[in-house]
């Protein structure tokens, strides 16, 4: 999200800059008054640059504090002596039968009988609902992966991080 609005406001701020200075070459006539324009103009662009960066940089700041508030208030409720049984376990019983129906869900449609009065059947109306549902829980089971064994976005990130020791250390 943050990539997407970078390169948009980028891309505006630099057709805007362009517009400015071939309006302002028009009116001002000497060498200086036009470079004296231009190093304002790239001043202001970087100016935004740096705080469209910022503000990505905010985005992802904030996105990671909302995972970590999550996590947190499970460790809690898995700390506490007032939780109960359920509340204790309810994140692994979800989890579990989230795995377990997607993966019923490619059985199913793997092994269907094709039969006219099957769901799977080529012309039942079913077949794409069952697809739908499989697309959905495979999306599901992926986040349920991701937050019980890590993200690909943290394992990224933390090769960049080793990538990064090790070019340090061999300099």
């Amino acid at each position: 999200m943050a990539n997407f609005l970078t390169n948009l406001f980028s891309s505006g701020a630099s057709s805007l800059v362009t517009a400015v200075g071939d309006a302002i070459d028009k009116v001002i006539t000497s060498d200086e008054e036009r470079k004296e324009l231009d190093n304002e103009l790239a001043r202001a662009t970087m100016q935004h640059e740096a705080q469209m960066a910022s503000l990505g940089l905010q985005e992802k700041q904030a996105y990671l504090a909302d995972l970590d508030s999550a996590r947190v208030n499970q460790s809690r409720v898995q700390e506490s002596e007032h939780s109960s049984w359920l509340a204790k376990n309810v994140h692994s019983f979800l989890a579990i039968s989230i795995i377990g129906l997607t993966f019923f869900m490619y059985w199913y449609i793997a092994f269907s009988d094709e039969s006219a009065n099957k769901i799977m059947a080529p012309n039942s109306p079913m077949k794409d609902i069952v697809i739908y549902i499989l697309g959905a829980l495979t999306t599901v089971a992926t986040q349920v992966v991701s937050y019980f064994f890590g993200s690909s976005s943290g394992s990224a990130d933390k090769s960049k991080a080793l990538n990064a020791l090790v070019k340090k250390s061999e300099t």
